[in-house]
């Protein structure tokens, strides 16, 4: 097999993969879905973006660009942005400023959008670093997530529809969120 073959395969893939998750959110279903690696982790966000209509809270690294500057999540983040998405974001490291997606999020701030970006207290990162490993989410509305077991290689399950596991992720989230003290954006 040579690199035309895999590059073929790999965009089967994402495009079975793309459809896959599609058809989940149109139907709302509570079902748990897993992704593994950057462009299965930029499909699964851009479409709970996609489907976010009025919060979005977020537990995040740095936004390195490997997920963060793809063209489909980017778009996604647009999007959401424009329809008034409250974004509130925990920063696990500090930002990096060459993100597309933390320019985007830092030029909407300025011009007057619901955007909250804080530094994670030590107390979050040790809750979210247990087994040796941190781990990322993201909450959308009161009944999306996503979750992030394994941050190198993306592995992660999440749902368009699961108020059980949201509502846990919302009340780690809206602890810590308030008395995170250090604003990024």
């Amino acid at each position: 097999m040579d690199k035309m073959d895999l590059i073929l395969i790999n965009h089967d893939e994402l495009k079975y993969y793309q459809e896959l998750v599609d058809s989940k959110a149109k139907i709302n279903s509570n079902e748990t879905l897993a992704n593994a690696g950057q462009y299965h982790a930029a499909i699964a966000m851009s479409k709970l973006l996609d489907e976010t209509k009025t919060i979005a809270r977020m537990v995040v690294g740095s936004f390195d660009g490997r997920v963060s500057n793809q063209e489909n999540y980017l778009g996604s983040l647009r999007s959401a942005i424009e329809k008034d998405v409250k974004f509130q974001i925990l920063f696990l490291d500090l930002p990096n400023t060459n993100s597309k997606a933390f320019k985007m999020l830092l030029t909407a701030k300025k011009a007057g959008k619901p955007i909250e970006c804080k530094m994670a207290n030590n107390s979050l990162i040790d809750k979210l670093s247990k087994e040796g490993k941190v781990k990322h989410f993201s909450v959308f509305d009161n009944n999306k997530y996503r979750f992030e077991k394994d941050t190198e290689n993306y592995l992660a399950w999440f749902s368009f529809n699961d108020l059980t596991n949201a509502s846990t992720l919302i009340n780690v989230f809206d602890t810590e969120f308030p008395d995170s003290k250090k604003v990024v954006c």
